[in-house]
């Protein structure tokens, strides 16, 4: 009996299984668009359940569910779909109109268009890209990201300056930093860096002045339109939270000469910060200036020591923290709130900034109008050591332990000619505060669903306070005669600036058939810039260690400015499409300057127009678009804009200076005279006039390209620009600033994205783009065909590239070879030669993301090559005997390689270089002969970089939902974390920064390391 029911039992769970198998079976099938091609990456999930797949290539999947299951079908741009589970499923997937339209990108003004309306080259960043690897400032971040666009550290330290260029510099004179408008309100770059990038939703990036022409007179270099976000899709509240600590380190130091230690011609010098001293031996030397007394000697071995001056910097730490609470829905009602702390310790001790940012925005839907605001306040103060903190140890001999020297006295030094770097850090200090308060509001009316009306106004006031001080020393020891005594130095300085700026807009949208599109936008455009700053300075404090200008005892060179300027435009812009393929866009715009104005003058307007097409030949051919070729669109536009930045507030009127000498001696008395420089009375804008061609291409996948191809042609000119020129003695006058100067330019960008791998765990994407551009000056002055100063210093050269780095070089003749003397020293140019120019040939960017299941690894680098730059750095380094080539050869004489002696017009093989055989004279060659070769100092620019490295994981939304959280994510990730610099430079500077002049920057170049984690609930 009990065999009969266990082999009955067998049979029973047999039954059962093959009805579960019978029920729970895989489905599978391929979903193809409504043309039938086969879309890969939809979503497949069973409803009700968390079982899902995607896709593949060719639009396949394959899923476990029970026969009744109903599978849900998403994808972006298409209509979700229901259809129940079985196998060999076919599904066809249509678009979805309403998720296509809202597709759109932000243009000038603030007005959206569809990407295919576009006509202009433009580029898209999210707020993924810009936070990835946790760079605290937003501009910062688009380095490496956008083609054509250069991203330049002009400075180190924790205020480092930033410059943003497009296409490289075309205008002589104006700015050739690219036009930055937050939130439609046209901004500046200062006002970016003041904002959490964790508040911004995306940055368009307008490439040239193509795009821009609505924004007339400002709108020459390009457009960095910011988009901050605002509420959610959803009426739920959710908290986003991110945490991160950065720690930022040296990333590289000079190479130096290890061969000769502290000295002078030769002898030992316990003095002298300078490397002129004999070989290193390791014998017992004296080390530094005996301190506390007098007989306090201080030795150690004369031996190099390598990268001696690192022990001076710290490992710099930045502690960020940012909130945000959103609630309500985009559309209707929303309120946004947005809170940032930044605490920042320098890598030079005792260097700290702090920083505050408060986004307060909101939105009310009231019957027919849309109403909604932003608050933003920023607040940061930085204190940091002054000036030339990294030039006094960079020129410090390589045997000494700069760390032996840290009591924080002046009297305890390694040298008598310089300040101690630790007596600074707490007597020669600068402090710098800025605010920033901005009000924001708009108020857009739906008159009915075609005519809208848009008023937005801004009031943005920026606030600075610098003071800097140096407290007194004296020296008590004067070991040598030599008093070092310091006078004690104070200054003051305080700056404004109010802008309002005001948009009214009417906007047109009407379909006048099935296949023809009108939009139009007329509006008016006015901005108050309203500028002031005072300051004082003076030295002899009365009373040590208070900072106050009451407490100056000899006060010196107060000034105060004031400036305001005031623009107005009209401005119009019509779209035209037909079938959805082909699209015409029409711009015009007007603008008044007051800065043009004066009592006889009536012409102060200009007019900027433009004019751009767009055709997509995929849609506009049946059968064109297929499994290889998804997308082709064709674009061409011309613009006529202008570039008012030349011109200062005021500059056509007459103005007057207070005359040298006064006040006078012991008396009130002051005096005025009028400026010797003037403008011409009927001076206009500089004027740029460029055309464009775009082709984007994209292949291998409808929705979700697997290849994208994007290039851009441009070519431009640059005319009527504001130069100065010399006038004649007799006018009184010393020069007068007229229209003159006109260069041309031309520009090419090819971006390549890819995604050669996608499954359902594991997708790898990059981007590769190559951008070149190049500026030839047509036009200096009707007098000159040069302009710039300095020596060396960038200039404009008719005829040549721009900008030129210009300076002195060897004499050579015409086989090339150098001109020496009759001692044998080489013969300097009479002029300033061309070294080079500061533009790059061409520049690489490279971007990949690898993602696997929650992992995310990303990288961003690029690469820039074929110009130079100046290395203020190298100069002082062979000024300081501190540079290999200041001691190759052993500081002996030697035959200068292809050179001639004057008069002889032979190739020189026995007169020697670098005086009689004496250490002195060699060292005399090299200070006062190769040192004033400017040549000897520019050096190839070329860098690859490795900007930002980040790996992020993201928690299961399983697990932490748990929880009550919505996303969990740690990250961690470094930036410039590798410079490949050529072998000539020898890491003396980055070449990024100066702008083709790089002198020492605050600090040396530095490395970041961050972990980070982001919360969401």
């Amino acid at each position: 009996m009990k065999l009969t029911f266990n082999r009955f039992l067998v049979l029973f769970l047999a039954l059962i299984s093959q009805l579960v198998l019978a029920q729970e079976r895989n489905a599978s099938g391929v979903v193809t668009d409504q043309k039938g091609l086969p879309l890969p990456g939809v979503n497949v999930v069973v409803k009700g359940t968390t079982r899902g797949v995607q896709t593949d290539f060719d639009g396949k999947f394959k899923i476990q569910a029970a026969q009744g299951e109903i599978l849900v079908f998403s994808f972006m741009g298409m209509q979700t779909k229901e259809v129940s589970a079985s196998a060999n499923m076919n599904v066809k997937l249509t678009e979805d109109a309403l998720q296509l339209g809202e597709v759109t990108v932000t243009t000038a003004l603030g007005i959206k268009r569809k990407p295919d309306e576009i006509t202009t080259s433009n580029q898209v960043v999210k707020t993924r890209e810009l936070t990835q690897a946790s760079n605290p400032s937003a501009i910062q971040s688009l380095a490496g990201k956008v083609s054509g666009l250069q991203v330049s550290t002009t400075s180190t330290g924790l205020n480092p300056g930033v410059s943003i260029v497009l296409r490289g510099a075309k205008s002589i004179s104006g700015n050739n930093e690219a036009l930055v408008v937050i939130d439609n309100i046209v901004s500046s770059a200062s006002v970016l860096s003041s904002i959490d990038p964790n508040v911004i939703e995306s940055i368009n990036v307008i490439k040239g002045a193509n795009g821009a022409a609505l924004y007339g007179e400002r709108g020459a270099t390009g457009v960095i339109i910011v988009t901050t976000k605002k509420g959610t899709k959803s009426e739920k509240m959710t908290v986003d939270v991110t945490s991160s600590v950065t720690t930022e380190s040296i990333a590289y130091l000079p190479e130096t000469q290890n061969r000769y230690g502290q000295g002078w011609q030769g002898d030992f010098d316990w003095t002298d910060q300078g490397s002129w001293g004999p070989e290193y031996d390791g014998s017992t030397q004296v080390v530094g200036i005996p301190y506390p007394t007098a007989t306090d000697w201080r030795f150690g071995a004369y031996e190099h020591i390598e990268d001696n001056i690192k022990p001076f910097f710290d490992t710099g730490i930045n502690l960020q923290n940012s909130a945000t609470i959103a609630a309500g829905n985009v559309d209707t009602g929303y309120i946004s709130l947005n809170l940032n702390r930044q605490d920042f310790k320098g890598v030079i001790p005792s260097d700290v900034k702090t920083k505050n940012f408060f986004n307060l925005s909101g939105g009310k839907k009231v019957g027919k109008f849309m109403l909604s605001g932003i608050a933003r306040y920023s607040n940061d103060k930085t204190s940091r050591v002054n000036g030339n903190t990294y030039q006094t140890l960079a020129n410090t001999a390589g045997n000494i332990p700069v760390q032996m020297f840290n009591s924080g006295n002046n009297g305890d030094h390694w040298t008598l000619y310089d300040d101690s770097p630790y007596w600074k850090l707490k007597n020669d200090r600068t402090d710098i505060e800025n605010n920033i308060n901005e009000f924001m509001g708009e108020a857009q009316y739906s008159l009915n669903k075609n005519i809208d009306f848009v008023l937005r106004s801004s009031v943005r006031n920026t606030s600075g306070n610098t003071t800097s001080f140096t407290n007194e020393y004296i020296d008590l020891l004067q070991l040598t005669g030599t008093d070092r005594k310091i006078r004690s130095f104070y200054s003051q300085a305080n700056s404004n600036r109010r802008v309002i700026y005001t948009d009214f807009l009417v906007n047109f949208n009407y379909d006048l058939t099935e296949k023809i599109t009108f939009k139009s936008n007329l509006g008016l455009n006015a901005t108050d810039d309203k500028f002031n700053s005072v300051g004082s300075s003076g030295r002899d404090l009365s009373l040590a260690d208070y900072y106050d200008l009451d407490n100056i005892s000899n006060v010196q060179n107060p000034s105060e400015f004031k400036s305001r300027q005031r623009t107005a435009g009209i401005f119009g812009q019509v779209d035209l499409g037909y079938n959805e393929y082909l699209f015409l866009n029409l711009t015009g715009r007007n603008d008044w300057n007051s800065a043009l104005k004066t009592i006889n003058r009536k012409n102060t307007s200009f007019f900027y127009p433009s004019a751009g097409i767009a055709f997509i030949p995929t849609k506009a051919f049946e059968g064109l678009k297929g499994n290889v070729l998804h997308k082709a669109k064709l674009s061409a536009s011309y613009v006529k804009v202008g570039n008012a930045s030349a011109l200062a507030p005021h500059a056509l009127n007459n103005t007057g200076i207070k005359a040298p000498g006064y006040p006078y001696f012991l008396t009130p008395l002051n005096s005025f005279i009028l400026n010797t420089s003037k403008v011409d009375k009927d001076i206009e804008n500089e004027f740029v006039k460029s055309a464009e061609f775009n082709v984007n291409l994209e292949f291998l996948n409808r929705r979700v390209p697997r290849i994208t191809l994007d290039a851009a042609a441009t070519i431009s000119r640059n005319e009527n620009q504001l130069l100065n020129t010399t006038v004649s003695s007799t006018t009184g006058l010393g020069d007068a600033l007229i229209n003159v100067g006109e260069t041309k330019s031309r520009a090419f960008e090819v971006d390549l994205g890819f995604t050669p791998f996608k499954t359902d765990n594991i997708e790898w994407s990059g981007r590769v783009s190559y951008s070149t551009f190049k500026t030839t000056v047509v036009k200096v002055t009707d007098d000159s065909d040069i302009v710039g100063s300095g020596t060396p210093g960038i200039y404009a050269v008719e005829g040549q590239e721009f900008p030129l780095i210009r300076g002195y070089a060897y004499t050579r003749d015409d086989q090339g070879r150098v001109v020496l003397d009759s001692n044998g020293d080489p013969i300097k140019s009479s002029q300033l030669q061309i070294l080079g120019k500061t533009t790059p040939d061409y520049i690489l960017n490279f971007s990949t993301e690898f993602k696997y299941k929650n992992i995310t690894l990303s990288a961003v680098a690029d690469y820039r090559t074929g110009h130079v730059f100046y290395s203020g750095v190298a100069e002082q380094l062979n000024g300081q005997g501190r540079s290999i080539e200041s001691a190759e050869g052993g500081r002996q004489p030697f035959i200068f390689p292809n050179s001639t002696i004057e008069g002889s017009g032979v190739t020189n093989t026995t007169q020697t270089t670098g005086g009689d055989g004496s250490y002195a004279d060699f060292q005399s060659y090299v200070t006062d002969n190769y040192g004033y070769f400017d040549e000897n100092f520019v050096m190839d620019a070329s860098a690859f970089k490795l900007r930002e490295v980040a790996l992020n994981y993201e928690l299961s939304k399983n697990i932490i939902s748990r929880v009550g959280l919505s996303r969990f994510n740690v990250g961690i990730s470094g930036r410039n974390l590798l410079t490949v610099l050529p072998k000539a430079n020898r890491n003396y500077n980055d070449p990024e920064t100066g702008n083709g002049i790089a002198g020492y920057s605050f600090t040396p170049p530095t490395k970041f390391y961050t972990f980070s984690i982001n919360l969401a609930f």
